[in-house]
């Protein structure tokens, strides 16, 4: 108990100190420019321009952005693999500045970071509740396996997920849903093998909490939806009536080569 409070004071206390050394909006988050407080999202207008948003068509299963040759309503991807996960969505393409924004918060420990990706990720709640009407009980961080947190000292899809969650107004669950077994990075895996190897990982906590409610699941990254249909296969089988993915970004839409 006196460790893990000990963990939680340093978290605590290094993320104060991030918020001195980065404050908001002074730089851009992905160049580095010296910006003022009327930038939205702590992105300078040049940054903000190249980044890919998600406000044309977008798959209706995952979310993500569809390509100019794709004249259907559902990604590639979908068309080839189903999913577990009732529907999905995101901010924007994993281009080349939102990889530098995620590697930030994932890997250099810029937890101060995971605030502005929460904002980000509510203004693109905000808009969907506008356009579908959609509603959630529950917010809840794909889980980490406790090494790997251990490890990198957070699991920046909880980061992520408290910004979001304050702003959202919603009960924010991330204890619920555990990581039990430890994987190899599913980086360069196909969506087969990454199915594979995150077979079983999840187990649940505490299924009161979720029985009969709207889940949303919060990520950073949306690639094959192995994770999330991993989660959310545990969280149906718990008695969740629905799960909705909200990530930051999401890979491109392309067709898969033969």
């Amino acid at each position: 108990m006196y460790s893990e409070r000990m963990f939680m004071n340093f978290r605590m206390l290094k993320e104060q100190v991030l918020d001195l050394v980065y404050p908001d909006a002074l730089y851009c988050i992905c160049c580095g420019k010296v910006i003022d407080s009327t930038r939205p999202y702590r992105l300078c207008n040049e940054c903000r321009r190249e980044i890919r948003w998600a406000t044309g068509r977008t798959c209706r299963k995952c979310g993500k952005i569809l390509s100019e040759n794709n004249p259907g309503d559902i990604c590639f991807s979908c068309r080839e693999h189903a999913h577990i996960f009732d529907m999905g969505f995101t901010c924007c393409e994993y281009g080349q500045l939102p990889r530098s924004i995620v590697f930030a918060l994932k890997y250099h420990g810029r937890t101060d970071i995971g605030r502005t990706v929460g904002m980000v990720m509510h203004d693109r709640m905000e808009a969907l509740r506008r356009e579908t009407g959609l509603m959630y009980d529950l917010i809840m961080p794909v889980p980490m396996h406790p090494e790997k947190e251990r490890i990198r000292g957070y699991n920046q899809a909880s980061v992520i997920g408290k910004h979001f969650a304050r702003l959202e107004d919603m009960p924010f669950c991330p204890d619920v849903l555990l990581r039990s077994r430890n994987t190899a990075p599913l980086r360069g895996m196909t969506p087969e093998e990454r199915r594979q190897i995150l077979s079983g990982v999840m187990t649940l906590r505490n299924a009161e909490a979720i029985r009969n409610r709207d889940v949303l699941l919060i990520d950073d990254i949306y690639t094959t939806g192995a994770t999330v249909d991993g989660a959310a296969e545990v969280l149906l089988a718990g008695g969740a009536r629905q799960v909705y993915v909200l990530t930051f970004a999401a890979g491109a839409d392309v067709v898969k080569s033969e």
